[in-house]
């Protein structure tokens, strides 16, 4: 069957980049691997920047929780309460987002094919050939949005120096109770684990809690189990527990090929510092589907992707990425600061959810933290 795009993975990036596709006319076929919906282990956070590239949809059927109170802590001690004013993140299980944007994708013309693994890529002269074990696909162009062990990304050649910060999550059942007072508040401990941080985050009907670390050799099961006891969080029935790669941006890569884009994850759009890929999925599927029509339709240059991603994502990823540094060289003297000075954790909540730069909060943290720069310079 013949297309104008190919594109492998139903996750938040593959199915956005359809929907931009197919409501400009695209003719667009999503290949996804797995059955839909299927899990994804991901906390699941749509921060405000997240939801203001989703405005014409109405999310209310994929919320689980409004997040207005955020409690930071250092090795479980010592908890900062941060109650803000409005929600600045809400709460999803990717399952129901991705599996939601991809109905957004089929209702305008998307073609959908799940449970249909690429198996091999051929390139040729004017068009790229996909096989799956039962079917051949052609297109003029292929994006890869199947995350960070992208087959798209391999065939091509294309971000073979991927940095990954390595997450393990648990879905736990709970007692009512607990799930009540988690309700409208996430936690986050950046001593529980060396160069990472532990969350919690309440959705619908469970918790999603995890550990998330730079460092390795650690262990994040071990890690985990002391969250859990530490933040009293026991006789639970565990629904699901999988670890996963994350794949942080920061640095300049070519992202695309002559007849190629990657979006999301395989092309390592992922938060330095929140780990947050949901918002960069779906903000380079955007871009990816801007230069995708202009190039179909007016012969445009898909080496404008590359160019326009390495200019909007990559300089507030390489200050995120410098800001994780100095929250993992000194978590412990961050925190102890922070105790008194609340605003500056208000601050970072403002960056992650979009309301501040990166840019701006790690000059903020430089100049009131001024050790801060001493370590950075050693």
């Amino acid at each position: 069957m013949k297309f104008d795009v190919i594109i492998v993975g139903a996750g938040p990036a593959g199915a956005f980049t359809a929907y931009n596709l197919a409501q400009a006319g695209i003719d667009v076929l999503i290949l996804e691997k797995e059955e839909l919906p299927r899990y994804k282990a991901c906390g699941g956070g749509i921060t405000l920047k997240t939801r203001s590239l989703l405005t014409e949809f109405d999310l209310t059927e994929v919320i689980e929780d409004r997040i207005n109170q955020v409690v930071f802590s250092y090795n479980l001690e010592q908890p900062i309460e941060l109650s803000l004013k409005k929600p600045v993140v809400f709460m999803t299980m990717r399952d129901k987002l991705d599996n939601f944007l991809v109905d957004k994708a089929k209702e305008v013309g998307a073609t959908v094919r799940a449970n249909c693994e690429v198996e091999n890529i051929v390139v040729a002269e004017d068009k790229v050939e996909v096989n799956t074990a039962d079917e051949l696909f052609t297109a003029k162009i292929i994006v890869g949005a199947d995350g960070v062990n992208s087959l798209v990304a391999d065939r091509f050649n294309l971000v073979t120096d991927l940095e990954y910060a390595v997450a393990y999550e648990k879905e736990l059942k709970v007692a009512g109770d607990r799930l009540a007072e988690q309700r409208g508040k996430i936690n986050l401990d950046y001593g529980i684990v060396s160069k990472g941080y532990g969350w919690i985050f309440p959705k619908q009907d469970c918790l999603s809690v995890g550990i998330g670390s730079y460092k390795t050799g650690v262990s994040l099961k071990e890690s985990l189990k002391k969250y859990l006891v530490g933040e009293k969080i026991t006789g639970y029935q565990e629904i699901k527990a999988k670890g996963h790669p994350i794949p942080v941006g920061g640095v300049k890569r070519r992202l695309n090929d002559d007849s190629c884009l990657l979006v999301g994850d395989a092309a390592g759009l992922a938060d330095p510092l929140s780990g947050e890929g949901i918002f960069y999925a779906l903000k380079s599927g955007k871009v990816a589907s801007q230069v995708i029509i202009n190039n179909l339709v007016e012969g445009g240059s898909l080496d404008n992707y590359t160019q326009l991603i390495n200019q909007e994502m990559v300089p507030e990823f390489k200050k995120s990425k410098l800001l994780s540094k100095l929250f993992f060289m000194a978590p412990g003297k961050i925190h102890k600061i922070t105790t008194k000075r609340k605003w500056l954790l208000e601050e970072l909540v403002k960056a992650v959810y979009g309301a501040e730069s990166y840019s701006q909060l790690y000059k903020t943290f430089l100049s009131e933290i001024p050790f801060l720069g001493v370590l950075m310079n050693q």
